[in-house]
């Protein structure tokens, strides 16, 4: 993975072009969803690790909803504390809502 630098740009995708791009990884290569998700969740955990790095005391709080977007902030949280950086996570949903590849991470 290459180093964070906040003077790099990135090509901001839009919802429907990630679901594309999700389902095209799914139905055309067999990539399981929950595979994606876990992918997703450990790569912002590194670059959240990167970006703290250094940092006296970090914290972090992720607010997740009930949908895939929450799976992967369920999944940075478990990668944040696993590294040892105290992270709280926040379900702004039902809990009963939560399903899917979602509810794998929850």
């Amino acid at each position: 993975m290459e180093r964070y630098t906040p003077d790099r740009e990135f090509r901001v995708m839009s919802r429907d072009e990630v679901r594309r791009m999700d389902a095209w990884a799914i139905e055309r290569i067999g990539v399981p969803g929950v595979v994606l998700m876990e992918n997703a969740g450990r790569s912002c955990a590194e670059l959240a690790l990167q970006i703290l790095a250094g940092a006296a005391d970090p914290r972090v709080c992720v607010f997740c909803g009930a949908g895939n977007n929450g799976g992967d902030g369920y999944v940075i949280t478990r990668h944040l504390l696993n590294a040892g950086v105290p992270t709280k996570v926040v379900l702004c949903a039902d809990p009963a809502r939560v399903q899917g590849d979602a509810k794998i991470n929850l």
